[in-house]
């Protein structure tokens, strides 16, 4: 769905939960990292890599029409 689409409510909640996606991605990542990520399929971890590459543009489109929107109010969002 486009994010000009989504009301302000709904843009927060899909910033908040790409931001815990990508928090439990991290932190899986420190548990691989912590037990012996050599031994993880590489194709495994560009799957992680991309996948965290797809949540931190959402936040981003998130993030940037939220600030489009609010602009002229003259606040930092």
């Amino acid at each position: 769905m486009r994010c000009e689409k989504l009301s302000d409510d709904q843009l927060w909640r899909a910033i908040a939960q790409n931001t815990e996606k990508l928090s439990a991605l991290i932190h899986q990542q420190l548990e691989l990292n912590a037990a012996n990520s050599a031994a993880l399929h590489p194709r495994i971890r560009g799957d992680l890599i991309r996948f965290a590459g797809n949540i931190q543009r959402e936040y981003r489109q998130f993030a940037d029409e939220l600030r489009r929107r609010h602009a002229s109010e003259g606040s930092a969002v």
